[in-house]
C-alpha cells in the first residue's frame, strides 16, 4: 500500500506539471482530474514493457478513494454512482508458479552456491516450496520450532499474528528433508566459526558478533543473490504458490491444501495460490465417469 501511494503521489505531480491535472491537493481533486490519473494508468508501462494489471490499477483507485473520504471529498464515490467512467476491475489471473520440474533445476544449481549464504538459499528455497512457509515465517522462525521426529514447523509468527491469526505448525514434505539436515549441519559450523554457542533464530545471521535475525532487506539479498546464481527468476511468494499448485497436480484435496496453508477459506486458496488445472480437471471427470459405469459397461 506504501509503495501504491508512492506511485499515486508521482503520478498527479506528474500529471500536474503536464498540465493534466489542475492540481495535486487530496480535497480539491475534481471528477477532470480522476479521469486523467485513469488515464494514465492505462497508458503507462513497467519496466518489462507491459501496461498496468487491472488489479493493480484497481487496487490504486481503492487507496486513493480511501485517502479522498479521509480528506472529506468524495468525488470517487459520486463518479461511481453516476457512472461517469468505466473503472478497473480486479479479475482473477493466472497463479505464478514454478513447475515442479523448474524448481528442481533451481534447487540443483543452487547446490554449487557456496558458503553459509549458499547454505541459506538452498534452505529457504527448499523451505518456501515444501512447506508453504511466507516469506517472515520462515525468517523470523526459531529454532526450537523445528521438529525433525515429525517434519512440521511451528509458525510463531504468522500473518495477522497480531489480530486474527494464531501460531499452527505447517508440514514438511520430503524433498525438503535432506536440505534441512544439511542447513543445520552449516548452521552449527557457522556458528562455531564466529564464536557463538548458541542462537534462538533457525536462520542465524552474525552482524558485529551478535547473532540474530535477518533483517527483510538482508534476507531478500540472499534471494537476489540465489537468482544470480542459478539464473531462474523466481519470487518467494511464487515458491508458496508453488507449494499449493504442486499440491493439488498431486492429486491432493483443496481443503487439505488450503489447511497447509493456513487460510481461513478455500476461495483464498483457489484465487492466489492454487487451483486444478484444466487438464487434471478433465481427467478427474473421465475417471469418474468410467467408475460411475463400470457396472453398466458390462
Amino acid at each position: 500500500m506504501e509503495r501504491g501511494f508512492r506511485t499515486i503521489h508521482g503520478a498527479f505531480l506528474e500529471l500536474q506539471n503536464q498540465g493534466k491535472v489542475r492540481t495535486s491537493n487530496p480535497q480539491k481533486l475534481t471528477k477532470d482530474d480522476i479521469a486523467a490519473f485513469m488515464e494514465w494508468m492505462r497508458t503507462r508501462r513497467t519496466r518489462t514493457g507491459l501496461s498496468l494489471a487491472h488489479s493493480t490499477q484497481a487496487n490504486y483507485m481503492d487507496y486513493l478513494n480511501g485517502f479522498l473520504r479521509f480528506e472529506s471529498n468524495g468525488v470517487i464515490d459520486q463518479m461511481r454512482k453516476l457512472h461517469y467512467v468505466r473503472f478497473p476491475q480486479k479479475v482473477q489471473g493466472e497463479v505464478k508458479v514454478l513447475t515442479e520440474s523448474r524448481l528442481e533445476e533451481l534447487r540443483f544449481k543452487l547446490r554449487t552456491m557456496p558458503g553459509y549464504e549458499g547454505a541459506v538459499a538452498r534452505f529457504m528455497v527448499a523451505m518456501y516450496a515444501y512447506s508453504g512457509l511466507r516469506r517472515s515465517e520462515l525468517r523470523l522462525s526459531r529454532l526450537e520450532d523445528l521438529r525433525l521426529d515429525t517434519w512440521t514447523i511451528l509458525v510463531a509468527h504468522p500473518k495477522g499474528e497480531s489480530s486474527w491469526a494464531a501460531a499452527a505448525p505447517a508440514q514438511i514434505l520430503p524433498p525438503a528433508r535432506d536440505t534441512v539436515r544439511e542447513f543445520l549441519r552449516e548452521r552449527r559450523r557457522y556458528l562455531r566459526a564466529s564464536g557463538v554457542s548458541s542462537c534462538e533464530a533457525l536462520v542465524p545471521k552474525i552482524s558485529n558478533g551478535v547473532a540474530g535475525y535477518w533483517t527483510d532487506g538482508m534476507w531478500g539479498k540472499v534471494k537476489a543473490a540465489a537468482v544470480e546464481w542459478s539464473g531462474i527468476r523466481f519470487r518467494i511468494q511464487a515458491l508458496r504458490a508453488t507449494f499449493g499448485q504442486m499440491s493439488i497436480d498431486w492429486g491432493c484435496r483443496l481443503d487439505a491444501v488450503s489447511r497447509a496453508l493456513r487460510h481461513k477459506t478455500t476461495r483464498t486458496t483457489e484465487l492466489y495460490y492454487a487451483r486444478i488445472r484444466s487438464d487434471h480437471a478433465f481427467r478427474l471427470l473421465e475417471e469418474a465417469y468410467e467408475g460411475a459405469h463400470q457396472g453398466s459397461a458390462k
